[in-house]
């Protein structure tokens, strides 16, 4: 995949040219995951997705990029464990419509933000950013990964990825659990603090329900828990491979056939 911030300028021109070009913007967090995952869990999960989509983006027809990523986010529900930066939405909110405005005015029209921060504020601030950028320009703006108002059974929580789990209550599996314990192992094993992992109990907490309910805080969640809900004891990096090999299979076949579909439309008359 090309890599933007390694091109020259010049290269940069031809790209934005291409009508084929689609530009992968990773969006991740800065958070704590748990006592065994690093705080960049998030950041290199959106940089995974964006390099998981771009063989099946080839396949159909376009030309992948990658944008540097944005490795800060909306964290709410993480803030005051040490480490953690939160940005305002507000700020979220400019720093995306600033970047991808600013290499749409080279001529980049279709973009995806690789999403794999979940956090509700997080989510609200992306839905918001898509909408102000269609609505400004003749540009394409699509979510990969964790997506504002997705069903509850989507490409990144449907069925079949939970078959994959070696979890007893793949259900409780979330933040720092069993998934995202297995997709680090297989993305970043050096990162991941196996001894500590192997040692943590079962947190079965139901996140859902508290979500629902208002809460907006990972130690109102879980009082006294240690920052993780699922079963981190139980990943496998085998597990984390086949999990985001089926997400990608699923999230790109939705990006590509709403590529195929968009039609851009024509520039307001002033």
């Amino acid at each position: 995949m090309i890599r933007l911030a390694d091109c020259t300028h010049a290269e940069a021109r031809a790209l934005a040219r291409d009508p084929r070009a689609v530009l992968l913007l990773p969006l991740g967090a800065i958070e704590q995951h748990g006592p065994h995952l690093p705080l960049s869990v998030d950041w290199l999960g959106a940089e995974e997705i964006a390099r998981r989509l771009a063989p099946h983006l080839r396949r159909g027809g376009y030309r992948p990029i990658l944008a540097p990523a944005l490795p800060y986010g909306v964290s709410t529900l993480a803030i005051g464990w040490s480490g953690t930066v939160s940005l305002s939405p507000a700020t979220l909110r400019r720093l995306v419509v600033e970047i991808v405005e600013a290499l749409a005015a080279y001529g980049f029209r279709r973009f995806v933000l690789t999403n794999y921060q979940a956090d509700p504020d997080h989510l609200r601030v992306i839905a918001r950013v898509v909408r102000d950028l269609q609505r400004r320009r003749r540009l394409q703006v699509l979510v990969a990964g964790f997506t504002p108002g997705a069903p509850t059974e989507n490409a990144m929580t449907n069925p079949l990825t939970r078959a994959l789990m070696r979890s007893p209550t793949p259900e409780s599996e979330w933040h720092a659990g069993e998934v995202e314990t297995s997709v680090m192992l297989s993305v970043a094993p050096g990162l991941v603090r196996r001894g500590v992992a192997r040692r943590l109990p079962p947190a079965r907490v139901d996140f859902r329900a508290a979500l629902r309910a208002g809460v907006r805080s990972f130690r109102a969640m879980h009082p006294g828990g240690d920052g993780y809900f699922g079963s981190p004891a139980v990943a496998r990096a085998e597990t984390g491979r086949r999990i985001m090999t089926l997400r990608a299979r699923l999230i790109a076949a939705e990006v590509v056939r709403t590529l195929d579909a968009w039609r851009p439309r024509s520039a307001p008359r002033r």
